[in-house]
Order: structure tokens, then sequence, then C-alpha cells
């Protein structure tokens, strides 16, 4: 039988495979509706339907995603409220994001693929 001490040793080196790096729980709420997807990276997966394109897009503004502003898209000024939220980790570092946005056009436009599910 193998000492425990030498056995945490080994556990230690071995990756945790246990859960995601990455993960996140998202909600969209519209009028009376509130829609919630979760979103892993690292790889990509949940319950969000385009979860490649979001991780990739979380990605590039290391898991920030207020910084997802893609500055582009042609929506109307119809008022038609979208709240949207986000709370989880990325690369183990604690992220949270909330926003209203003026429309659902202009949320996507914002958010990119993140909160279109």
């Amino acid at each position: 039988m193998a000492p425990l001490p030498l056995f945490a040793a080994i556990a230690a080196l071995i990756p945790a495979f246990s859960a995601p790096e990455s993960s996140f729980v998202l909600s969209v709420q519209r009028a009376d509706s509130v829609l919630f997807s979760n979103l892993t990276c690292e790889p990509a997966g949940g319950l969000h339907p385009r979860a490649d394109e979001a991780c990739l897009a979380l990605s590039d503004v290391d898991g920030q995603v207020d910084g997802l502003s893609t500055g582009q898209g042609l929506c109307t000024l119809e008022y038609d409220p979208v709240r949207v939220t986000a709370s989880g980790t990325w690369r183990g570092e604690t992220r949270s994001f909330e926003a209203e946005f003026a429309n659902p056009c202009v949320m996507r436009a914002e958010t990119g693929p993140v909160f279109d599910f």
C-alpha cells in the first residue's frame, strides 16, 4: 500500500476534469419572460446553442462580457428593453455582467453570440 502523502502528491499532478475552468450562467429577460442558459468553455459546451462561437468571442476579451461590443449592426430605434446577466468564472477568475439594451438587436450587436440563445 502506497503511503498517503505519495498518493496525494500524484493526485495533485493530475488535472481536474470534474468542472470546467470557464463557465457562466446567462439570462435574458424581456417583458414577462426570462430565458436561462449555461455556457462552459475549454471545452465549449453547456446548454448554449452557439457555445463554440460564444466561447471564441469571450476568449477574445478574456471573459469580460463588457468588452464584447462589436460596434456593428444596424438596429431600429424600437424600444423593447432586454436585460441580460452573466455570472461565473473565466479561467478560474470570477466574472459578472449586467446590462439593459434598448432591444434584442442592440443586445446582439453589443454582446455577439453570448446572449443569443
